[in-house]
């Protein structure tokens, strides 16, 4: 049975499912009407207190929910970036919700797909430029960082036989290694500070 799906400003009372699976549907009905950080804070308790079997089962479920409900590929009418009126880019609201499901990709374990993510959005970089010091350059600091964690967690999909096959793997890599190539490259035309340096360190020297 369904839980109950309420406003937050008429919540169901106990009183009114005395009648119905007391464990299921109560929990059921707290996860359909908890806020986002009531169901984070739960999930974090849980997770830190029981099994590691807990953890692992909880990352297959997450697994299993994002390849069934999401693709991996960014919608072609999505707008990562924005040229301001000053001629230099800035990060749209576009990009904030693609880098959540970039981070809940590989956050599951499902880093080959987030690689996908992170390939179309260095790509989307190409051709515009930004401060030194700003928001732009801050964001793309963050991604950076998103692009590391991604591939540690694409090195473990494969530690773990979950990647699928090897050339597949090697293709996917590859194609994300000459996007951050050609950002170095066009990076260098105008400016020293080079955005996603780890990144690129860390593609250089991972050997598939």
């Amino acid at each position: 049975m369904p839980a109950l799906q309420v406003s937050h400003d008429f919540p169901v009372a106990s009183s009114d499912l005395r009648s119905l699976n007391h464990v299921n549907l109560m929990v059921d009905t707290f996860i359909a009407n908890a806020t986002p950080d009531d169901i984070r804070a739960a999930v974090r308790a849980l997770l830190a207190t029981t099994a590691p079997s807990t953890a692992n089962a909880f990352s297959r479920a997450a697994r299993a929910r994002l390849t069934k409900a999401y693709s991996s590929h960014v919608p072609v009418d999505c707008e990562l970036f924005v040229t301001g009126a000053d001629g230099l880019a800035r990060p749209s609201k576009d990009l904030s919700r693609v880098l959540c499901h970039a981070r809940s990709l590989y956050g599951a374990g499902l880093g080959l797909l987030s690689l996908d993510v992170f390939d179309t959005i260095v790509h989307s970089t190409l051709g515009f430029r930004w401060a030194d010091d700003g928001e732009t350059a801050d964001v793309l600091a963050i991604i950076d960082q998103d692009l590391c964690q991604a591939i540690q967690s694409t090195k473990e999909e494969i530690e773990s036989g979950r990647a699928g096959e090897p050339a597949h793997v090697r293709a996917v890599v590859a194609h994300v290694r000459a996007t951050v190539q050609q950002s170095v490259s066009d990076v260098a035309g105008w400016s020293d500070q080079f955005p996603f340096e780890r990144a690129a360190a860390s593609l250089d020297i991972w050997k598939l």
